[in-house]
């Protein structure tokens, strides 16, 4: 019998899982999961992401015992070198994964060990488990090939294989990657996945449209689900069939609203991961080279104060302090955390969107250096939109209820002088024993004024022929057709 490997990579699943119910059918199947050493030392890696991965891989493991009888054999190290070794030793003639569409590191690791598959005269069968074009997107065919690719039902089969159960002497704690000390990230697995995805279509998706852009509504309205997308404890699929299901059911005005809404997330979802698969270079390069002649000098004291919640500005320090604990938050803050960061701070995209990798349990490369050149100006196609973090913080938190709690420094203030504390006079300041400038940083720049700065910067260059010249081959090779009419 053929002997094969079933690679989990970010697809921490055993159901709805196409290269696992491939691989499955017959021969002798071995499961196993690589924590590849370089990657988990890469500076956008960190332990919320393992500590996300490790729940999945308990759960995953688990349901392989009590469904297969299977174990599931975890390595730590070089991907290539653990390859080789089982290859040889197990005389694998077959590799099973789904495809993967991360950043650079990723895709230059596919590349070696493609090559080393073929020199090895292994095959390597990859599945699809996102809706993505790979040779020659038609932006004209995109939405039609995703719609089909989501409301395909694929035919279970009954597994014949038999599987290699081996013993590895791995430990969690072996892994190596950057320490961060936040202990209110999610847990992962596919049993938290599910509970979520029903929650949130039951319960929690009532007020998602009016709920989700204050931090601390929207800790519950959203849906929460993004991290076990990223790692594949759930599939588009299942969410988009549970969704669709649900909306054929009687529901509120709002709730079918909402749901609709966040239906057609799913296919954004997959549009920026495309974005990523057409044009690697939008990990490390404005998309719009005529932006590269901005922000040239980098501010390290602005980019320390920005990370550690100092920042003056409490609202910002408050969601950074929130997202280093949680390693989330929802996507308005996050868009004003960048949009602060680049434009009043302007510090440039490429070194900040490192740091919030790091802090983002849901880090996808694809949405990521997507949304941050979007929210820095440089695609030259989108709205410049610079948002204003005193209004965001009486918008979305008009009591200063969050800003207390995450900002504990702030917490005798009263009334909105807590968005804007440097308007405290002496006495203010006197009669709550708190000193601006000691106890909590003054504004580390004036918000009107580099606000007014940053945007005659980033129109200057728009405006510009070459800009709108690149901007509109940009538009043909990447918008979507509705942006474009």
């Amino acid at each position: 019998m053929m002997n094969k490997i079933i690679w989990f990579r970010y697809d921490l699943r055993i159901s709805e899982n196409s290269a696992f119910n491939e691989a499955i059918k017959d021969g002798n199947v071995l499961p196993i999961f690589i924590f590849d050493e370089g990657l988990f030392k890469l500076e956008t890696s960190s332990s919320f992401h393992f500590r996300f991965i490790k729940d999945s891989l308990n759960d995953l493991k688990n349901k392989l015992k009590k469904q297969y009888n299977s174990n599931l054999s975890i390595y730590y190290g070089d991907t290539k070198k653990i390859f080789k070794h089982l290859i040889q030793r197990y005389s694998v003639s077959e590799i099973y994964s789904n495809r993967i569409f991360k950043h650079k590191y990723l895709t230059d690791l596919d590349k070696e060990c493609e090559n080393l598959f073929k020199n090895l005269n292994v095959k390597w069968i990859l599945a699809n488990q996102f809706g993505i074009d790979l040779n020659h997107r038609k932006r004209s065919k995109w939405s039609y090939n995703w719609n089909k690719f989501i409301k395909f039902n694929e035919q279970s089969y009954e597994f014949s294989c038999q599987f290699i159960n081996i013993k590895n002497n791995f430990y969690f704690k072996d892994v190596k990657t950057n320490e961060i000390n936040g202990n209110l990230v999610q847990t992962g697995g596919r049993d938290e996945a599910i509970h979520l995805l029903d929650s949130f279509i039951e319960m929690r998706s009532e007020n998602y449209q009016t709920e989700m852009s204050s931090p601390i509504s929207g800790e519950s309205a959203c849906s929460r689900l993004s991290p076990h997308i990223t790692y594949g404890t759930i599939s588009l699929k299942e969410i988009n069939r549970k969704i669709t299901d649900k909306l054929k059911k009687v529901c509120t005005i709002n709730k079918r609203k909402s749901l609709i809404a966040f239906k057609s997330r799913l296919a954004w979802h997959c549009h920026f991961i495309q974005k990523l698969y057409d044009e690697p270079e939008i990990e490390n390069k404005n998309l719009n080279s005529a932006f590269d002649i901005l922000r040239k000098d980098f501010n390290e004291k602005y980019y320390e104060a920005w990370n550690t919640g100092l920042t003056g500005y409490p609202f910002i320090d408050a969601c950074m302090r929130y997202l280093e604990q949680n390693g989330w938050i929802n996507f308005r803050m996050r868009a004003m955390l960048v949009s602060f960061a680049s434009y009043q701070l302007w510090l440039d995209w490429k070194q900040t969107s490192k740091h919030l990798a790091k802090l983002f349990t849901d880090y996808e490369p694809g949405i990521h250096y997507s949304q941050f050149q979007m929210q820095s100006g440089t695609t030259g196609i989108n709205s410049i939109r610079i948002y204003n973090p005193i209004k965001q913080s009486l918008d979305q938190d008009p009591n200063g209820d969050f800003i207390k709690k995450w900002v504990p420094e702030l917490k005798n203030i009263q009334g909105k002088l807590i968005h804007e504390p440097w308007k405290l006079t002496y006495i203010d300041q006197k009669s709550i024993n708190f000193k601006l400038g000691k106890d909590y940083p003054l504004p580390i720049v004036d918000n009107h004024e580099t606000t007014r700065i940053a945007r005659d910067k980033i129109w200057k260059v728009k405006k510009s022929n070459e800009a709108q010249e690149l901007s509109r081959l940009i538009v043909q090779k990447h918008a979507s057709l509705s942006s474009r009419r």
